[in-house]
């Protein structure tokens, strides 16, 4: 979005890879790993975590954008979204980024539910298309 490569960092900040796009994604603030210097590549990730990542990669790309939002829709485990990644999943669904799942017309969010491949790139697509004209 920024037509500029992402810098390679000085020094890997993480014992457990040395892949060169999660190293560029850590560089830029995007990524942060689990603690204790490990990124646990192996792990999955949850919807509240990739809301934060994805908020944290359009703020680097637009370092100007309010992140302030309310909630498009009301989720019913609203409460068992962490701390830090209300204002990020917050965004993201008022955005329509994020839409949560519907079950017998409630809405949830699942926030610690795990994000499939396809909703990554479906996620991913819709922040593109929403920011990438701004």
């Amino acid at each position: 979005m920024t037509g500029t490569a992402a810098p390679a960092p000085v020094s890997n900040p993480f014992n457990d890879t040395t892949n060169p796009k999660i190293l560029k994604a850590a560089n830029l603030g995007i990524v942060g790993g689990v603690g204790g210097g490990k990124f646990a590549p192996n792990n999955n990730v949850t919807r509240q975590e990739i809301a934060v990542m994805l908020l944290r990669t359009l703020k680097t790309v637009m370092p100007n954008i309010s992140t302030t939002a309310e909630f498009k829709t009301q989720f019913q485990d609203v409460n068992s979204i962490d701390s830090w990644a209300l204002e990020a999943v917050n965004f993201m669904n008022a955005y329509d980024i994020i839409r949560g799942s519907t079950v017998d017309g409630v809405s949830y969010m699942l926030p610690k539910g795990n994000t499939t491949k396809e909703q990554a790139i479906a996620l991913v697509l819709r922040m593109y298309n929403a920011f990438n004209k701004l």
